[in-house]
């Protein structure tokens, strides 16, 4: 048996990475994670090349690819695993254009201004400085009226706020003929309005509500171990070791998930907001892209996508990093993940580790380390109120 409880690998040979007819992005090698069983002393090797199996039978190795189909051989002993998969073609150059900026309505792409109506929730509503932009400029609440125009050639439409222009797909939006058309300096709705502006400060835990998001789960699997493990469990794991952590520091926690359920993406800040909770913590761990060494790029990071949520990351990935030391510290930092993008609550985002490989693997199920990275993150969260 092998962390928590989970059990090892039971047939002789596996390879968790690349599946079997995975399509891989434009990449000249790959990682190929798997597993032996445990304690068997015959080598590994991929393609001929042998590779070293860790303690818990887990192996890593990088592989040379080419564009078009590709096949592994594996090799432990006298079991022989046979792999193959498809390796995209190189992009041809000048195949993707960037949107080109409306700049006001006399864009000659632009149809006439309308007024359109809202239809889905908060998060659904970003208003998008570009389209080709993951960060927002509004959030719009449902049946909220604006001013807005079809840009031709594209899916998207064209609205205007406080004198700027930004842009919403169709599938938000229903177009009103009948209705009087919004001026194009309609003040922007907030829809922080009535949150607080700052963390708790001098509250009691007992006080304060915090919403602890497991990423992942139903058929979203999130990354793979090398046993082919899913970040889904694991993700739940380390939230229940929080969750528990945090209850006995006396705060108030409430889950996004206690299952494997798939709650959808916008349905979990959808639920910090309609909560009303001061902290919303989402739970991840991390794994490479196919053409990175996993080993070589292992870091803990938080996330977070506005200053409010910066606050709160910076504190927990301070906490965390004292609790990992040998794990690259990469500090927190500002990305648009769609968990974090809430305007009024407080949201981070964690990478507690790398799963998709050996080292990785074995701490993410550890739960000694677990409880260790949910106390770490009590006291983030207790500095962030403190701060």
């Amino acid at each position: 048996m092998f962390a928590a409880g989970v059990p090892l690998l039971s047939v002789a040979l596996s390879v968790a990475f690349p599946a079997e007819g995975q399509k891989l992005p434009a990449v000249g090698r790959t990682y190929v994670i798997g597993a032996v069983q445990a304690g068997l002393q015959d080598p590994v090797t991929v393609n001929g090349v042998t590779t070293g199996v860790w303690r818990t039978g887990a192996f890593l190795a990088m592989a040379p690819v080419v564009p078009g189909t590709n096949t592994l051989e594996v090799v432990c002993g006298s079991e022989r695993l046979v792999r193959s998969f498809v390796v995209a073609e190189p992009p041809k150059a000048g195949t993707w254009k960037p949107f080109k900026p409306v700049s006001s309505e006399d864009d000659s792409r632009l149809a006439k201004p309308s007024a359109w109506r809202t239809r889905g929730t908060l998060f659904m509503n970003r208003v998008r400085p570009r389209p080709d932009d993951g960060d927002a400029l509004y959030y719009l609440p449902p049946q909220f009226i604006l001013r807005g125009a079809e840009v031709q050639g594209t899916d998207w439409i064209a609205v205007w706020l406080d004198g700027r222009v930004g842009f919403l797909p169709p599938t938000s939006l229903v177009k009103l003929p009948a209705v009087p058309v919004p001026s194009a300096s309609q003040p922007a709705p907030d829809p922080a309005a009535g949150f607080p502006s700052c963390p708790p400060y001098g509250v009691p835990p007992s006080a304060v509500r915090i919403l602890v998001d497991p990423g992942h789960g139903g058929s979203d699997t999130g990354a793979i171990s090398p046993h082919g493990w899913c970040e889904k469990d694991v993700n739940l794991l380390q939230a229940f070791a929080i969750r528990d952590a945090l209850r006995k520091a006396g705060f108030q926690v409430l889950m996004t998930r206690e299952d494997d359920s798939f709650p959808a993406l916008y349905s979990r800040p959808k639920l910090a907001y309609d909560e009303r909770v001061d902290a919303f913590i989402s739970v991840h761990h991390n794994a490479t892209r196919a053409d990175r060494n996993p080993r070589e790029a292992r870091h803990t990071t938080t996330y977070a996508s506005n200053e409010k949520g910066l606050a709160l990351a910076s504190a927990i990935q301070k906490r965390v990093a004292e609790a990992l030391p040998d794990i690259t510290n990469a500090g927190a930092q500002t990305k648009s993940f769609a968990v974090c993008r809430n305007p009024a609550v407080p949201s981070c985002l964690i990478e507690v580790d790398f799963i998709n490989f050996p080292e990785g693997e074995e701490a993410s199920w550890d739960p000694v380390r677990q409880r260790k990275v949910a106390a770490a993150v009590v006291r983030g969260v207790q500095d962030w109120m403190h701060e």
